[in-house]
């Protein structure tokens, strides 16, 4: 009896499949994020025999490997050294050349530099000075103004106390003041009435205003 064999396609079967259940299929285990199964949480697995011959075997071939690795790793460590050595010799002179150069043209730019900022600082100073003397002349003509307006404001209030002192009552004129004062009596009384008329004194006549502009002067 012969036995038939059906060829699927690869892409037939794992086309529409999920990833995760594709590489569940593909690697015959169970995913990494997937829990312990219950029947195996407490199983312990058996640790493996292996033979005295075999171990030591297999110890012999890691510490060959490892011996042959350091060796390989020293050999290239040594080429790079020499290669920079050789490379360190050959430009240290160019690179001390090079940073001469480089220190000289610093030197110079930083010369010219200093030169430009001294003129700046220079001329920003005469500016300064020359605000600052303006400045101090306008404070002495402002306060020279104002101490010949306080030596003119009492100048003038000498001139009229010594015109008012001509008026003053001496010693001397007093029986002659008071005489004048009792031949020519002064009443400051007045009076206002309905119509606007003034009555100076108690027994002067009343003067009638000319306008009504007149009624309270």
């Amino acid at each position: 009896m012969s036995t038939l064999h059906i060829i699927i396609p690869y892409s037939a079967v794992f086309k529409k499949l999920d990833p995760r259940l594709m590489q569940c299929v593909l690697a015959h285990r169970k995913p990494r994020w997937l829990p312990v199964a219950k029947s195996k949480i407490y199983r312990i697995p058996k640790r493996p025999v292996v033979p005295e011959d075999e171990r030591r075997e297999l110890m012999r071939l890691n510490n060959n490997y490892n011996t042959y690795m350091r060796a390989i790793k020293q050999f290239y460590r040594d080429e790079m050294v020499k290669e920079q050595t050789t490379s360190n010799s050959a430009t240290s002179e160019m690179s001390l050349k090079l940073d001469a150069e480089e220190w000289a043209r610093c030197e110079e730019l930083n010369g010219k530099w200093n030169a430009q900022v001294s003129l700046e600082r220079e001329e920003r100073r005469k500016i300064q000075l020359a605000e600052m003397e303006e400045y101090a002349l306008a404070r002495m003509e402002a306060k020279d103004k104002q101490l010949r307006e306080k030596i003119e404001k009492a100048s003038e209030e000498i001139r009229i106390q010594k015109e008012l002192s001509a008026t003053f009552i001496t010693p001397e004129k007093l029986d002659q003041a008071i005489e004048h004062a009792l031949a020519n009596p002064v009443d400051y009384n007045f009076a206002i009435d309905l119509q606007g008329g003034r009555y100076e004194g108690r027994d002067s006549p009343p003067v009638l205003p000319k306008n009504k502009d007149e009624i309270l002067q």
